[in-house]
């Protein structure tokens, strides 16, 4: 009777299992990467979009008031001398715009009133219009919080945030100063006379971001500082 030899069973070896755990913890790392790259670029974008709607948001914001400066309803009525008078905050009457001069970060205030009247559509810089009944004089100031967010403040109440991620808030004002209907300087508000501060036709806003970006290789902490230069309607 033929006997045949049974094989023999090996398990598996102590190199075999160290190369195949090798294997798996290159297999691992590589899903890992794939999934942190994706996911650092689901981030950025998600930055940059943010980033995108801030600076639409806060120069919209910025444009409308500043042009709807020393506005008021009544010219056939009255004068904007009448409507705007002089107070603490503005020297003069019919002044539309002031504001301050930071001496360091997060910048300057800008302060800008206007008239609004009951059936004008006139909205300050939180979106809202007035519904008093009656003309009221509206005051808006802007400046950038402690939180680096844009803010704006309507006639002394709680300033409500317009933009996030801003570092530095600048502002000029364009003064024609011999009233030839040309500006002939951009002056920032600690320099202003009261002089200047009648003559004031336009203003440039100047907004410098913190880059979302921040935290990736290469990147600076802000970026480019943007600057707008908007006409008050009002003095053309």
């Amino acid at each position: 009777m033929t006997r045949h030899a049974r094989p023999l069973h090996r398990g598996i070896g102590l190199i075999e299992l160290l190369i195949v755990m090798a294997i798996g913890l290159i297999i691992v790392a590589g899903i890992l990467s794939v999934l942190y790259s994706t996911r650092s670029t689901s981030l950025a974008q998600t930055g940059m979009s943010q980033l995108q709607d801030d600076q639409r948001l806060a120069l919209t914001m910025l444009t409308e008031t500043v042009q709807a400066g020393g506005y008021f309803p009544n010219p056939l009525t009255s004068s904007v001398t009448t409507e705007l008078p002089a107070n603490a905050t503005f020297a003069n009457a019919g002044q539309a715009v002031a504001g301050t001069t930071g001496a360091g970060l997060p910048g300057d205030t800008l302060i800008v009133r206007f008239e609004a009247g009951t059936a004008d559509g006139m909205l300050d810089c939180n979106g809202n219009s007035n519904t008093t009944g009656v003309n009221l004089v509206t005051v808006n100031t802007f400046s950038v919080d402690a939180n680096n967010n844009l803010v704006c403040s309507v006639n002394g109440g709680a300033a409500q945030a317009l933009a996030g991620g801003v570092q530095n808030f600048q502002v000029l004002y364009g003064v024609d100063s011999n009233k030839n209907g040309s500006i002939d300087r951009y002056i920032a508000a600690s320099a202003m006379t009261s002089n200047n501060w009648k003559n004031v036709y336009s203003v440039q806003v100047t907004l410098t971001f913190l880059n979302p970006l921040v935290a990736q290789p290469g990147q600076p902490a802000t970026l480019a500082p943007i600057s707008q230069t908007i006409a008050l309607l009002s003095r053309i």
